[in-house]
């Protein structure tokens, strides 16, 4: 029977299902039929009405001004016009999202898909909307890191003097959730004490006569009823157990709510692409007395920071800063420290004499010009940011994912990481504009010997490293030491010393710029490694440029030609395998699971910069995600200025200008998921009269002057932002690191855990976002607000 004459009458049933008189309204509108009719009819009605989790994705179709759009906890893809349609079928249908509200959208999606453009439906939206970014709350697998049971069940609930009758939504050991009626009046934040009525009932268990306290954490409001979220605020051992076997006996019956673990799938996956690839090196200082640094949390891209400080004799002078008064200074205000730290070395007599200090002490002493006129003719000369946040050990937290994974943790350790005060973050900012902008403060006829109030002690190799559990992307280990060279090319030789090597590269500091390009050939001479070898020449040895900083003073070298032949690749595969005893007292990694555990959970609750994720969708990269930590982040403001309450985080001011994104494509584009992270500052201004963000690159300006008034204009009118950009390509996801969430997800729901894992292959960059308007304001002798 063709049911396409009964249109109207279907549709309107369908608004109607849910109506407790549905039955009689069935045969008032179709009055006059036959029995059959009215029973095809109702049985249509029915699988129009059947709740689904299909999704409407249009993005691999070519459709321009496709969004994502979530609800009912599921992402699709869809032009503003129709959400629009949407949002309107779901009014209808009393918030259901049912098969026929999924059959319309995609056959009005087909529809328009075959008229010509000019006579398609358009919606016009607020621009901004389309920058709207989901957050990803680093740390948040802490919260909730139990099992949860879609389970309805009787309850009292007491509120001061008042009993009401309530449902169980859903129930674990920690909280349950609750279906009341709209009108409870209980407030966010109340005592609420709870007794298991019915469970009462059905199990002959003295314990569920009592009421147990919860606090009411939120209220989910919906259009006939709300839903509270209840914490259990007891300490209740019996009620535990009782609870957990509940939900073992029943897992088979009733359905296991995944949300929680689908979650932390989420947050694990997110931090797992970003924290490896971070270019800031972690920081853990302990003792309250003397503080001291005592860890460090190392991954391929932040290694550089850390080999920076490492002297001749292969120790970290990092550690000495703490030794130093200005660093004391700092630490006594017992508050979160947010400043730049200017340090170089010079070698003499084959010794390397460190010298640091930090921006408040070097203009309450008077010091900075003198200081940084020396620093900047150095061509080791560094600026970094560091950020550090006091921080509490919680093992309840901490010592979560080393427990999950049966990572114990001896107790000589565990005390030192219960010692841990102060959580940061060491970042590189250094960049040509700040080296030509400090060359301002050269003098002349200074006494060098006014700094030597900056120079580093000799300090003991006391800070233990970790490092990031990763997916390797390095075919081959490399290994930091310093020794002479010489580079040279068709025009010019000129001195340094290496800051790493492997068999088949180094990485090289000159004393000077060499002008050189990637893919040229350059020959180096290792002078000090050649006391070690008379069978071989360590001269005139092939390289070719793979790499170089800014400034041409760093450069990343490959062997050029076959490695066999290669007397670089010889030697050093020589060294390597004669010398493993030395090469391993150099400062290593430990290789401890349960420490490295901890000290990211730590960090990723102090988050120091803020990532940004990027997706290739269709043939489009889309930047999509951020990650917050409850840590306040400086450049947090920027992202709330465009949000609004359904949606707090916006990129407008980022990505308005089509141009920068542009940018941002491109690069990505180029870069290889080996490659070190790519590099730009980015200036925003946004105009506090009528909300114009202006956004440019800092190597843009055509001069000095023009850069100073866009800085100084930015001030005055509005909000001003300077951003440091990193910029790194991802390789395949690190699907081990999640595979228990992934695997339990997978046991009870298969297309949702196959939903998380494309999302995560998705996945191709990471946007690492440092605030360095601090610093560029000291830089320039300006103020905020001025």
């Amino acid at each position: 029977m063709e049911l396409s004459h009964y249109a109207d009458v279907i549709k309107k049933l369908t608004t109607l299902y849910h109506e407790p008189d549905f039955s009689r309204l069935v045969e008032q509108l179709t009055e006059g039929e036959s029995n059959s009719t009215r029973f095809l009819i109702k049985m249509e009605v029915n699988r129009l009405s059947a709740p689904t989790r299909r999704i409407l994705d249009f993005r691999q179709r070519g459709d321009n001004g496709v969004i994502g759009y979530e609800y009912g906890g599921i992402l699709h893809h869809l032009t503003p016009t129709e959400i629009k349609l949407l949002e309107a079928l779901l009014a209808q249908h009393q918030g259901k999202y049912t098969l026929g509200i999924y059959e319309e959208v995609l056959a009005y999606h087909q529809s328009e898909r075959t008229k010509p453009p000019a006579e398609r439906d358009v919606v016009v939206m607020d621009p901004v909307a389309l920058f709207t970014v989901e957050a990803v709350q680093y740390a948040s697998y802490f919260i909730r890191n139990e099992e949860r049971m879609h389970y309805s069940s009787g309850i009292k609930l007491r509120v001061g003097d008042r009993v009401v009758d309530a449902m169980t939504s859903d129930i674990s050991t920690s909280g349950i959730k609750v279906k009341i009626d709209k009108n409870h009046n209980i407030a966010a934040g109340s005592l609420v004490n709870v007794n298991f009525s019915s469970l009462r009932q059905e199990y002959a268990n003295h314990l569920l006569r009592d009421f147990f306290a919860y606090k009411l954490m939120g209220v989910d409001e919906e259009e006939k009823c709300d839903y509270l979220r209840l914490m259990r605020i007891d300490d209740n051992n019996e009620l535990d157990t009782f609870i957990s076997k509940l939900i073992a006996q029943n897992k088979s019956k009733y359905k296991v709510n995944v949300r929680y673990q689908e979650e932390n799938v989420v947050v694990k996956g997110y931090e797992q692409f970003f924290l490896p690839r971070m270019s800031g090196l972690p920081l853990y200082v302990s003792n309250d007395g003397k503080p001291v640094l005592s860890h460090l949390l190392l991954n391929e891209n932040n290694r550089g920071v850390y080999d920076y400080w490492v002297n001749e004799e292969s120790k970290s002078q990092l550690e000495a800063c703490w030794q130093m008064p200005w660093m004391q200074a700092l630490l006594q205000a017992k508050q979160a420290i947010d400043t730049t730290i200017y340090s170089f070395y010079y070698t003499q007599n084959g010794r390397l004499y460190f010298y640091a200090a930090d921006a408040a002490s070097l203009a309450k002493s008077g010091s900075k010009a003198l200081f940084l006129s020396f620093a900047c003719q150095r061509p080791n000369f560094r600026v970094f940011k560091l950020s550090l946040n006091p921080s509490k050990f919680d093992e309840n937290k901490h010592l979560l994912a080393s427990a999950s994974n049966q990572q114990p943790i001896g107790m000589t350790t565990l005390a030192a990481l219960q010692d841990i005060r102060w959580v940061g973050l060491l970042q590189d900012i250094t960049n040509e504009h700040i080296l030509s902008d400090y060359k301002a403060y050269a003098q002349q006829g200074s006494d060098f010997n006014q700094l030597h109030q900056y120079r580093l002690p000799a300090a003991e190799q006391r800070a233990q490293l970790s490092q990031f559990k990763y997916v390797q992307l390095r075919k081959e280990a490399r290994f930091s030491y310093k020794t002479a060279i010489v580079v040279s090319n068709t025009e010019l030789s000129i001195k340094g010393w290496s800051n790493d090597f492997s068999t088949e590269g180094l990485q090289i500091e000159l004393e000077a710029p060499l002008d050189v390009q990637i893919g040229h050939r350059v020959y180096l001479e290792l002078p000090m490694l050649q006391k070690l070898s008379k069978k071989v020449a360590l001269a005139n040895l092939a390289y070719s440029v793979v790499g170089c900083n800014k400034a041409k003073t760093i450069l990343h070298l490959q062997i050029s030609g076959d490695k066999d032949t290669h007397i670089g690749c010889q030697f050093f595969s020589l060294l390597i395998s004669s010398n493993k005893d030395k090469l391993k007292s150099m400062p290593e990694p430990s290789q401890s699971p349960g420490v490295t555990a901890v000290l990211r959970n730590m960090y990723c609750q102090n988050l120091a910069t803020m990532p940004l994720y990027i997706h290739k969708v269709g043939n489009n990269y889309q930047m999509d995600r951020i990650g917050i930590s409850p840590n306040e982040n400086s450049l947090l403001p920027l992202f709330e200025f465009f949000g609004q309450a359904e949606a707090p985080y916006n990129l407008f001011p980022l990505l308005s200008d089509n141009g920068i994104k542009q940018v941002f494509d491109d690069a990505l584009e180029s870069l290889q998921s080996t490659y070190r992270p790519w590099q730009r500052v980015l200036y925003i201004a946004i105009a506090s009269s009528d909300s114009t963000v202006t956004t440019k690159f800092e190597l843009d300006f055509t001069d000095e002057h023009e850069r100073r008034q866009f800085v100084s204009h930015g001030l005055q009118k509005g909000a001003f932002f300077a951003i440091q950009v990193m910029l790194s390509r991802t390789g395949r996801p690190d699907m081990e690191f999640i595979e228990k969430e992934l695997n339990y997800v997978s046991h009870y729901a298969v297309h949702r855990a196959k939903k998380l894992e494309d999302e995560l292959w998705s996945v191709r960059g990471v946007v690492d976002l440092i605030d360095v308007l601090d610093e560029l304001l000291y830089r320039l002798g300006l103020r905020r607000g001025r």
